[in-house]
Order: structure tokens, then sequence, then C-alpha cells
């Protein structure tokens, strides 16, 4: 009978997996453990029993495991492992009299079994620790943890080699002849069946054909009887069959025939490769990508973080060719506090080459909403921490999973001495395909850096498996093979991409199977060659002219909605961002006037911050317990820097403020109008010359207004409130009420604010012309439903409309002038209450709309939408250290793909000699549409923190009319008291 190659291909897998049963040579239970959980007594475990305690909350630590125990003679002459399943995440420590150093690994599914003999005499003495946690790699709780496995197992390397061997072969000729195995005579796509598949098989074919295997009846069920058959079907019977004696060693015989099977596969591979050689190349570097915080909280990376460098520096015992790169100083910095001989084994495997820090970041951040201040820190306290304690900076920024990138990352990459820049985010695209792999990315100020991205098809990204399926995969799918341009100097080199290899989130990085096939895959018939690589040598290898070029942000064309998500934390991230550059304005100018200077201080608190900007935390998609620990951080981060910057002032004024007098700083690099709340003030407003500032009560203080008056930059302005009545000022600012609703109106501009809350009307009077084209803060809730990653995506139904939110239950004049107008108007919405207050100040063309919500909604989103009489082909927004412009039509696919894109602290529309722009205090997400604007104020995504946004919030927007050519908005910062 003719097999098709499909037929062949599984009828070796399942002679495969038949071997697979001997795995072992020999098995024995370890029993006598002992359980302790916080707070509680030992409790003694069989295998088998459920953990005594169950304490899945953040508070609840981890529990322990202890046993002690002798190895058996029967193993001795061979090499011992415990196999280990205890129900979560562990971290084990095995002491062994056969061993020299206590080994440390972490546990975990792809890392189970940890070495207690090299070659046993028997009768050695073990003694193993285990710290475990209750939940998954990713983060996931079992809800009846037991103690699953612990059994002492001696491999019979021959069989274990083999079945390598053949994955190797077997799993190459799937992935070549795009194989499927099944009863059907089918063969891959027609057209795609690689020419070297029917040899790879006939090799395996030919050297499996005189090997010999045990046959008895009982040897084999007892095989099967212990679970150890690899995927047989042998067992699964209805009778439970008979007791069976334990399963032996294969005889010596059987051993030397696979040995002879083995050299015989390896010859007949030889000539397959000398007639199919390998076709492409791949750079290989181990990693274990950590979300610093996700489905987990810190504390629990920590630990994540301890077994995966346990593990690793096993594995390099082990595999001398195994290299290493981990990114985020923050890391590293942990270990310190944590583990520091775990951080000096590091830095001697660093010094051989063989461990790579890189990245150059203090962690892996957001790029879209940081600060440019807040980016130049990650790069700043980064490479000063790998050149403290490595002897030497990282020449490559590493981003694999960060959700979209500021085109002024380029200039601050080189300033930061980081040539190269790595992601594979790009990839996960849900509208276009980034049409490069390997290129130039030129930022706002033309500074280029050399990016490369790979995208790996078998969807591990970034956590690749060194297996067919993803080598060939990846090479495939790599653009950059068909550049014509591989020449690096005088030398003509082929093209290659980066792999990076091992398990993330906590599954401990490479494992030995990955180390175990890249020795047979290396240089396999038809496959990449291969070759380990550290990161930084991969980037200095690659092209320096020629590459294609791509200018400005790189834009995610997903993950929309984590602009919005967590609004408390994107607040508090923009308070801790201001507050840390006036305390540094202020400190440094005090420093000047010879006041000391808090340095380390100032270098705590940033790196708070920069922690709570990692890709997770900022965007608002961790775990609930994430957000309510960042939220206290970033609180105190607020504080301690206002406190840093107040003292500063205080030192530059000679002393503590007395009561009536005000210290104003103006923290920013140009002028600023003197306009200032003064909580609590009353009286008359005089400056330290005793001229007479016009003010106004206020809610909460007293409003001192001079439109005529500014804080130079870098600058203080003394101001004394005397006791009595607040002069009378002249009235700079109109209101009145129509059957339309409220008129506030000033030199500059005349508002209507209709009966239903929202703008009706904004008449410029300076330049004679209207600025809305309908209305405006019309507040839209969307159904919010995303297809995959809640609080991730928002649905692309949102820039559709959705239900105005009305339920207007009250408008009211609560200020009237001279100096400021206010009216505030409550609405009520279904489960939630939002209470807006619309402010205009005399000469000003601001009109600010303060916000209070209770929100109480999931699965919704709130827009502030505003139709503004512009026209013009893009909108520009505020990023970081500069502006970029987006397109507000959706001519091609990639323009509708930017329906919400990000923005700082403004948005705008302008035409030739006017714009309007939306100012905010703390709001990221935005759209532009025609002459549509819009502000995305507030979500409620389910997944995975179901509270997310809940509860309290508060936090200011304004439309800001402008004229006179190429007139940009100033920033919306809040005036100092």
């Amino acid at each position: 009978m003719s097999l098709t190659l499909a037929q062949r291909l599984q009828l070796l897998e399942k002679r495969r997996d038949d071997f697979a049963a001997w795995r072992m040579a020999r098995e024995w239970p370890v029993e006598g453990w002992t359980f302790t959980a916080p707070g509680a007594p030992p409790t003694l475990l069989r295998l088998g029993d459920p953990w005594p305690q169950v304490d899945q909350s953040v508070a609840g630590g981890p529990v322990r495991f202890a046993a002690e125990f002798q190895v058996p003679a029967s193993f001795a002459g061979r090499m011992v492992e415990l196999e280990l399943d205890v129900g979560g995440e562990g971290f084990v420590q095995i002491t062994s009299s056969a061993l020299t150093q206590t080994l440390t690994g972490g546990l975990n599914e792809y890392h189970r079994a940890f070495r207690v003999a090299g070659c046993a005499m028997g009768g050695e003495k073990v003694r193993v620790e285990i710290e475990a946690v209750p939940k998954g790699l990713f983060g996931t709780p079992n809800p009846a943890p037991r103690l699953t496995r612990a059994h002492l197992v001696a491999p019979e390397a021959a069989v274990q080699g083999l079945l390598l061997d053949l994955t190797a072969v077997l799993e190459a000729a799937r992935v070549l002849g795009g194989l499927q195995t099944g009863r059907s005579p089918r063969e891959g796509t027609p057209g795609n069946v690689h020419e070297v598949v029917p040899h790879l098989l006939a090799a395996a074919e030919a050297a499996l054909a005189d090997l010999e295997w045990p046959s008895g009846t009982s040897g084999y069920l007892a095989r099967i009887s212990h679970g150890s058959a690899g995927r047989s079907h042998a067992g699964d019977v209805w009778d439970r069959l008979p007791d069976l004696p334990a399963p032996q060693p294969l005889p010596p015989e059987i051993v030397a025939g696979i040995e002879r099977a083995r050299v015989a596969l390896a010859g007949h591979l030889d000539r397959v490769r000398a007639l199919y050689p390998p076709s492409g190349r791949l750079a290989l570097s181990g990693h274990a990508h950590i979300d610093l915080a996700w489905l987990w909280p810190v504390a629990e990376t920590r630990r994540k973080l301890r077994r995966t460098f346990h593990t690793l520096l096993e594995l390099m015992d082990r595999y001398p060719e195994l290299l290493f790169g981990q990114s985020s100083a923050q890391v590293f910095a942990w270990l310190e506090e944590d583990d520091p001989a775990l951080l000096q084994a590091l830095q001697a495997r660093a010094r051989e080459g063989r461990f790579e820090p890189v990245g150059g970041m203090w962690v892996e951040p957001d790029c879209q909403m940081t600060g440019g201040e807040s980016l130049a820190r990650q790069l700043l306290y980064g490479q000063r921490y790998f050149k403290a304690r490595f002897g030497h900076a990282s020449t490559v920024a590493w981003l694999p999973d960060t959700f979209g990138f500021t085109s002024a990352l380029p200039q601050l990459l080189l300033q930061a001495g980081i040539g190269g820049f790595f992601t594979t985010k790009l990839n996960w695209n849900e509208t276009t395909v980034f049409p490069y792999d390997l290129f130039e990315w030129e930022g706002l100020d033309g500074s280029r850096v050399r990016a490369h991205t790979f995208y790996n098809p078998a969807g591990r990204a970034y956590n690749g498996l060194v297996e067919p399926l993803d080598l060939l995969g990846t090479w495939r799918q790599f653009q950059g093979q068909a550049l014509p341009l591989w020449m690096g100097g005088e030398e003509i080199r082929e093209p290659e991409s980066l792999f990076t290899f091992g398990h993330g989130d906590g599954g401990g990085g490479p494992a030995s199977e990955h180390l175990e096939l890249y020795a047979r895959l290396r240089d396999f018939p038809a496959l990449p060659r291969l070759r380990m690589s550290r990161v930084d040598d991969f980037f200095a290898s690659l092209p320096r002219e020629g590459l294609p070029v791509w200018v400005g942000e790189l834009y995610l064309e997903f993950h929309r909605g984590v602009l919005t998500s967590q609004a408390r934390l994107k607040w508090l991230n923009r308070a801790a961002e201001a507050r840390l550059l006036e305390a540094e304005a202020f400190a440094s100018l005090a420093h000047l006037a010879g006041h000391a200077y808090p340095a380390a201080e100032l270098e705590a608190i940033w790196k708070n911050t920069l922690l709570n900007q990692f890709h997770d935390i900022l965007p608002g998609s961790s775990i609930r317990e994430v957000n309510v620990v960042a939220r206290a951080e970033l609180e105190e981060v607020v504080t301690r820097a206002a406190g840093l910057r107040d003292a500063a002032v205080r030192a530059l004024t000679a002393g503590e403020n007395h009561v009536g007098r005000w210290a104003i700083a103006n923290s920013a690099l140009h002028d600023r109008p003197l306009s200032v709340l003064l909580p609590g003030a009353s009286g008359a407003v005089h400056d330290a010359d005793g001229q007479p500032l016009p003010a106004q009560p206020v809610e909460g203080g007293l409003l001192v207004h001079a439109p005529g008056r500014d804080v130079s930059a870098l600058s203080l302005l003394e101001l004394r409130a005397e006791p009595g009545d607040t002069p009378p000022v002249s009235a700079r600012v109109q209101t009145r009420e129509t059957a339309d609703g409220w008129i506030l109106g000033n030199t500059l501009l005349e508002v209507l604010i209709g009966t239903d809350g929202t703008l009706h009307r904004i008449y410029d009077k300076q330049e004679r012309r209207e600025v809305l084209e309908g209305r405006g803060n019309r507040l839209i809730a969307h159904f919010d439903l995303p297809r995959e990653y809640d609080a991730w995506d928002v649905a692309p139904s949102i820039e559709g409309e959705g239900e105005e939110i009305g339920g207007v239950e009250t408008l009211e004049l609560i200020e009237a002038g001279p100096l400021r107008a206010a009216l505030r108007v409550t609405r009520r919405w279904r489960e939630s209450r939002l209470t807006q207050t619309y402010r205009l100040r005399a000469d000003s063309r601001r009109i600010e709309i303060h916000t209070r919500a209770e929100w109480h909604e999931r699965r919704t989103l709130v827009k502030a939408v505003f139709e503004l009489k512009i026209r013009t082909h893009e909108a520009w927004f505020e990023t970081a250290f500069g502006a970029v412009s987006r397109p507000t039509h959706r001519n091609s696919p990639g323009d509708a793909a930017r329906f919400e894109v990000a923005g700082h602290r403004w948005a705008d529309l302008g035409e030739s000699g006017y714009g309007v722009s939306l100012l905010n205090d703390s709001k990221y997400g935005h759209s532009a549409l025609g002459g549509t604007l819009a502000l995305t104020l507030l979500r409620g995504p389910m997944y995975p923190d179901p509270t997310a946004d809940e509860g309290e919030h508060e936090f200011s927007y304004a439309l800001f009319p402008t004229w006179g050519a190429g007139t940009r908005p100033a920033p919306c910062v809040r005036p100092l008291t």
C-alpha cells in the first residue's frame, strides 16, 4: 500500500509517541511533605492531598512545602531528577549530598524537573523546599490546588535524545509540507510542499527500520498504567488495568539499538542537508518578557523575576551556548533588594557576554501618554543604572509589547546613546499591515534610529519556541530578506532576522527543550540557519544605509481604549509629571540661591512615577489590585513633589508664608497671565509694591485676575490679601438669561449655553465669526463592547452616533462677574450624575468646563463632542515634546483606523488664520472627523478590573478659539498657588 506524506508523518508520530512511554527508566514517589501557610502551623501532606489552606488575596503571601528523603539504591548509576506539580507557581531549592551547591529554580508548567544527582550512588540525602502561590502563569487562581506530583525520576537519556531527534525531523516535515495528519489522502496546499519533505520522512523511516523494541505484555502495560505513555490511548479503556509491577528500565541491548538508530538518523540528515542546505538566517536570543504588573500585582512580579533568573542560571550552566536578554533597570533594582546574590550571579554572566541587560530604560513604558520629560527620565535612570551595575549602556530600545510610539522617541533615544529600536506590537494592527520589519524610523526633529520587528505567525510573538513552526514562519514573514542592500561596508552578507524565544510572564524563559532542539535545528535542511546572538550585536550587524524610512509616529491600530481606561490613573500621571517639573524648576532656582538641592528624594519619586508608567499600569490594563496600589503611589508622588516645590518656593521668598501672603510661582518657560485662585482668601489683594489687583470672591476662595499683568517665566510674584471687603471692580464679564438658555460674554466671546446644557453658540467678536457649526460639548454615550480585550480596546462603533446624555436637572448661574462668570449644569443619566460648570473669564478666549462625575456604568464610553465651523484636512495633537498631525478624513484604511488617537494637553483644528483648540488637564483619548473634535472622558470596561472607573471623578477641559496664522494654544496648565 502506498501511503501519502501525511499518512507517513502520522505513522512516525504515532511511533514516537509510543517511545515516550519509556522516557523514564525509574520513578519513585516522594511522600512526607510539610505544608506551611502564613500564620499557620505546619501540616503533613501526602501526594494527591489538597492544600489545607488557600489564600488568593494579594496580602496572603506564598505557602511553603518541605520534604527530606534519600535517593533509592535502585537509582544508582543514573542521573536523577525531581518532577513536581504542587498546584501553582513556585520557587524550588534543593540541597543534595550529590550536589556541590544548592540548586534553585522556578516551578511552572514549563519547568517541572529539577536535578538531584548527576550520577547517583544511591542513598544520597536530599532536602527540598518550595515557595508557591495558588496561581497560574497569567494570574489565574487555582481554586483547588493540590500536591499533584512529586516523583523522583531517572531519565532514559537515549530515549529522550531519540524523542527530540524525531520531533525535530517530524515537525520540520509538517511545517515544510503544510501537512495535516488523518485518514484523508489529502496532502499540504498544492505547490507549498517543499521537495525536502519526503527525504526527511525517509530518513526517519530508515533510521527506525531495524530498531527493536520491547513487546512483552506485562512490561508494556506497566508503562501505560503509570501514565507515561505520551499520547497513547491504550490506557483509556472501560476496565481499569490490573495491578502491575513497577516499570523496569530498557535492557542494554535495546538502549544500544536506540543509539545506533540516532547515529543512522544523523547520517541520513547529513545527506539530505547536502541536497537541501539551510535557507535563511535567524539570530536567536533567549528572553522572558515579564510584565511588571498586569494580571498579578508587583509583589508577585518580584517573585516571578527571582524564579525566572534562578531557572536561567541553571540552564546557562548546562547549555554554554545560551544567550539571554532582559530589559528594565527596575527589574535589577528589585533584585538588589530581594536577592543580591542572584544579581551578582547575573552580573558575572553579563561580564562573560552571555547575559545582556537591554533596552536602556527604567521600565518598558507606555509611549503614547507618557510625557517627554518622563521618557527622558526613563532613559536617564535606565542607562545610568546599566552603566553602574553592568559596566555599559544599552544601544537598543527594547519595547516589544508597548501599545504605540510617539514620534518624539527617536531623538530621545539617540541622545541616550541608543541607535536601535525593537518592537513586535505593530504586527497587532487590525486594519492594515505595517509595511516594514527592517527600516529607519524618523522622528519629529529628523532623528533616525534603525528599527526592526519580526512576525511570528505561530502567535507567540516575542515568546517564541525553538520549533520549525515558529522558526520557518518567522523567516518566511521577514520582508527584509527581499531588500537588495545587505552589504555592510565591503562585506556582502546574508539577510538575517532576530528571533526571541522563551516562556514569559513567569514561565521561566527558555526551557531545556528549546536548547536541545536548537542543537538539532541550528543547521537543519531547508530551515533557516540559526545562531545565538546578543541583541545589541545583532543590531550592530544591520545595514546602515539604504533602508526604507518611516516618518512620524508608530500608531498601533488596536488597543485604543488604553487612552481612557482607569481615568484616575491618567489624572494622577499628569499631575505627577507637572508637580515633578515644578519641583525640579524651583528646587534648581533655590539651589542657585544657595539652598540644598533634594536630589535623592526627587530621584526616588521620579522612579516611582516611571514604574507606574509601565505599559500595563498607566494604560489601565491591569487587575484592580494593581490599580489600587498605583493610585496610592502616584498620590504620594504628587504630595511629595508638591511639598518639595513649596519648600523651594518658601526658601526663595525668605521664609514661611504668613496669613494673607501668597507666592505665585510660574514654572513654565514662557510668561503667563496673572489669573489665579487663592484658596480660602478674602479681602483686597495687592502686589509686593502695594499696587491693587482686581479680585472676585468665588467658590473656594478669591480669584485674582489681571489680564494685563504677566508672571514671568521661571519666576515668583508675591501677593498680599488684606482683611476687609473686596474693592469693586468694573464688570468685564456679562451674563443674561434668555428663553434659549444663558449667555456668558466678555470683550472677545459671546457664549450661549442652551437649556439642554450644551454650547449652542460661540461668537468670536474680535474675528466676527461663528465658532460652532452645530453644538458643542454634547456628551455622547456609546455602548462599548470590544471584540477582544475590554480595557485595551474600544468598539469601532464609537464613531457612530451614540446616545446623547440629557437628563438636565438644573442650570444655575453661580458666578456673575465682574471677572468671571460660571454656569453649573447638573445631569442625571441612568445610574450616574454629571455636574459641569462652564466658566468664562474677562478678556479670555478660553471656555472652561469643570466636570464632576459620579460614574456607575459598565461597558459605556462617554465623549465630549464639539462641532466646529472649521474646514481642515488635518488635526494637530500634542505629543511628547511636540505635536503630531493626523487626517480628519477617512480616505484610506489607515486613516479610518485612526478613529481614536492620543493627545496630551491639547488638540487643534485650524484653517488659514483661525483655529479652535480643545484643552484638557488629564485626558488622552481624542478623535477628529471633518470639523468635529471630541475628547473621550470615561469608560467602564469589565476585564481585567470589573470596577474600572467606578466612582467619583473630577477633571477639566476647555474650548479655546484662536486667531492668527499658525496660532497654537498655550499649554493647559493650572496656575500655581
